[in-house]
């Protein structure tokens, strides 16, 4: 209460501090806050009829007598309805009682009619299989199978246990009779066709309508999902679902025959030769699916199984002996590099043309699964490697000095090397091999690989390059640049490719993180976007990183050397007494400088070298970037260091113009683009006296002007100059020898 006192004494001095010093003011202030006060007591006494906060309080009152009426009220009710319901507890727990004993006794009476059914049709099948009634035992199998199928969640173990048994009873007897009735009609249409002519010669009506009986009681008597009947498959056969009934019956005169050539002491079961049971596999697929597409599938068609595709059941169940065969061979073979190679070869070439040439679905389970298994892949994966490093020791040999040559292709444009075709054959060779591996896991462990490779050839180009003697041109490193630059964009063009891309998502996925941009400067040079770019967007992004900076900076060192040529060359000609030739009248009278002929002579040698071994795209980058070096050493070493009379400058002009020039112009149309700063220069030193000391007055005399008063770029374009700032063409003015001294020392 106190520190509200004391706030209210702050408000009213911080309010009226200047007037309290007034009594009548004070005076006035107190009859107001009495006013107030008043009005305030009034508003908030109870007894004022016309007061606000009186008539709420009463209605409040007035609310609350309500409401505890009503809470009367509803206790009352509660308590009538306890009285009720006790009443009328012992009746409600009697019938809920009795319910639940009705409920039992009816799931009793179920269970026992249940029962009793599966008992008639026991009893019902025994009746038929005596009076040999084939379709009715079919037709009372398949019920005992439906009675199965509604039982499946049913929590009546013991009676799901007693149908099971019965089912499997019958499964087995209707198995085994009608079996043999299968085996009889098979032996009447001649099946398995073992002799090509056998499978071209239509069997009669009659025959293949007792077939077709036959397959549609099997596929009735196939047993639920939910039966499992015999061992469970494992390990390398798991992926395989069990095969129809009929097929599987079917497809057993086959698996006895390839058990006895291909197990056992039989001349025919060589581990080295897995190309011969892998032949008589697809031999017999192409010899027994028409039949079955023809004859079983319209069983199974007309009976409403359409997820049944009898040729695919041929083929798996086949497939499936391939596999076995494979299996139990490698153990053995992994100790012998060459057969187990071979083999690896063979199961591929069998996939392949099973997929291809046979339309088996890439979903369906196949020999590759063979060589996925963890310690057969690994064996694989480094005899691949192996071989692969030994193709790249034999191309690269010192023994081989075709490798670098250009071979005729297409695509001369590239001029691909040899070495370079053959390792993109076996890159190439390598992915058709790996590409269809169903699981993308082993299908990255072989991308991996191939960067591998590639960076280990990238290595051993690098340690040739660093190996050559002599001059570069001369050398192979223009030929490797070709390499280099081909493989780049092999490497691309695989990029986009949907296999590649496809690793490119499961890549990604594995590693989880963003693609870094990558950029690379190509020695300051404005080459074309298709020499630098980088395609990050792609498995290869690294690789084609390394391979860039590699090929960059060989062609770096290719124009460097090359400069370098010219420069050791040039020393007579920057030091000419520029400053002192004679001025010619006729232009026929000028020749080239005798200084400078060494120069442009190896110089025009070296670029048609360059032309001849580089690819079109490279020799242009290594020309440019050659332009570049030279329009620069021209500027810097001779101009900058000289001073130039008339004759010096129209020489000068003389040798750029019309003999550097035409050495690049067989290039491209406008070779001056390259050389602007000696082209422009050449247009300063040749500038009339009169408008050479016009300009440098008009820049000097404009230096610091901005916007619209700042004339110079207009001026200098006037005469030719675009990319020289106004300092720099102050400079290059300043070298010639009629401005003299004393206007050169009022630059400053």
């Amino acid at each position: 209460m106190a520190h509200i006192h004391k706030d209210v004494l702050k408000n009213f001095y911080k309010g009226f501090s200047d007037d309290l010093r007034d009594p009548e003011t004070c005076r006035q202030l107190q009859k107001k806050y009495q006013k107030k006060v008043a009005c305030l007591r009034e508003e908030i006494d109870l007894n004022n009829d016309s007061s606000s906060i009186a008539q709420s309080v009463r209605n409040i009152e007035s609310n609350a007598e309500k409401i505890k009426t009503v809470l009367e009220e509803a206790e009352t009710v509660t308590n009538v309805l306890d009285q009720y319901l006790e009443k009328f507890r012992e009746p409600v727990a009697y019938f809920e009682s009795n319910l639940d004993k009705l409920n039992r006794l009816e799931c009793t009476l179920q269970y026992y009619k249940v029962l009793e059914r599966i008992e008639q049709l026991n009893v019902a099948l025994q009746k038929e299989m005596a009076k040999k009634d084939d379709e009715q035992c079919a037709t009372i199998y398949a019920n005992l199978c439906e009675i199965n199928r509604h039982l499946y969640n049913s929590t009546a173990r013991n009676l799901r246990e007693h149908l099971k048994e019965v089912i499997l009873h019958w499964h087995n007897l209707l198995k085994e009779k009608f079996t043999k009735d299968l085996e009889e009609v098979l032996k009447t249409v001649k099946w398995p066709f073992v002799n090509v002519n056998l499978s071209l010669q239509e069997p009669s009506q009659n025959n293949i309508n007792k077939l077709q009986i036959v397959v549609e009681y099997l596929l009735q008597i196939q047993p639920p999902e939910e039966i499992k009947i015999g061992e469970e498959k494992s390990g390398i056969l798991s992926d395989f679902m069990p095969l129809c009934l009929p097929l599987e019956l079917m497809i057993s005169p086959l698996r006895k025959r390839f058990l006895y050539h291909f197990y056992g002491p039989r001349k025919t079961n060589r581990v080295d030769k897995p190309e011969w049971y892998f032949t008589q596999i697809l031999a017999w697929i192409r010899d027994h699916s028409e039949f079955v597409e023809k004859w079983i599938q319209p069983v199974a068609d007309r009976m409403g199984m359409h997820y049944i595709d009898t040729k695919i059941e041929l083929m798996r169940g086949l497939i499936q002996l391939a596999v076995e065969k494979l299996n139990s061979d490698l153990p053995t073979l992994q100790y012998d590099d060459f057969t187990f190679s071979h083999s690896v070869d063979e199961a591929l070439g069998f996939d392949k043309e099973l997929r291809e040439s046979y339309g088996y679905p890439p979903i369906q389970p196949g020999i590759l699964c063979v060589l996925t298994q963890p310690q057969i892949f690994v064996k694989w994966l480094s005899m691949e490697k192996k071989y692969a490093t030994e193709k790249m020791d034999l191309m690269l040999s010192p023994n081989s000095p075709e490798a670098f040559e250009p071979i005729l292709t297409d695509i001369d444009d590239f001029k691909v090397t040899t070495c370079a075709d053959m390792f993109i054959t076996l890159l190439q060779t390598m992915t058709d091999r790996y590409e269809l591996l169903p699981q993308p896991g082993h299908r990255l462990q072989f991308l991996e690989l191939q960067l591998e490779l590639l960076d280990d050839f990238r290595v051993r180009l690098l340690q040739l390059v660093h190996a050559e003697e002599g001059n570069i041109v001369e050398s192979r490193v223009p030929m490797i640049v070709n390499t280099l630059f081909y493989i780049e964009n092999v490497l691309i063009d695989w990029g986009s490719m949907l296999h590649f891309l496809n690793l490119f998502y499961y890549k990604n996925q594995l590693k989880d993180a963003e693609c870094m941009n990558n950029s690379v400067d190509f020695c300051d040079a404005n080459e074309e976007n298709v020499l630098t770019e980088v395609d990050t967007d792609s498995v290869f992004a690294d690789t084609l990183s390394l391979y860039r900076h590699m090929r960059i900076d060989l062609i770096c060192n290719i124009s460097e050397s090359v400069f370098m040529e010219c420069r050791a060359r040039s020393r007579d000609y920057r030091h000419e007494a520029w400053g002192s030739i004679t001025k010619y009248k006729d232009i026929r009278s000028f020749s080239l400088t005798p200084s400078a002929c060494p120069i442009f002579e190896i110089l025009a040698i070296r670029l048609h070298q360059l032309q001849k071994k580089l690819t079109s795209k490279l020799f242009a980058a290594t020309w440019k970037n050659l332009a570049k070096k030279l329009d620069e050493f021209f500027f810097d070493e001779l101009v900058m260091e000289n001073r130039f009379n008339e004759g010096g400058a129209l020489q000068l002009k003389y040798d750029i113009t019309r003999n550097l020039f035409p050495l690049f112009s067989q290039y491209t149309n406008s070779p001056e683009i390259y050389f602007w700063r000696m082209e422009e220069t050449c247009s300063l030193l040749n500038l009339s006296k009169g408008s050479a000391l016009l300009l440098r007055e008009t820049l000097i005399a404009l230096e610091g002007a901005t916007g619209v008063e700042d004339q110079r770029p207009q001026a200098l374009k006037e005469v030719g100059v675009i990319n020289f700032p106004p300092r720099k063409v102050i400079e290059i003015l300043n070298r010639r020898t009629d401005i003299t001294i004393n206007r050169l020392n009022t630059i400053d």
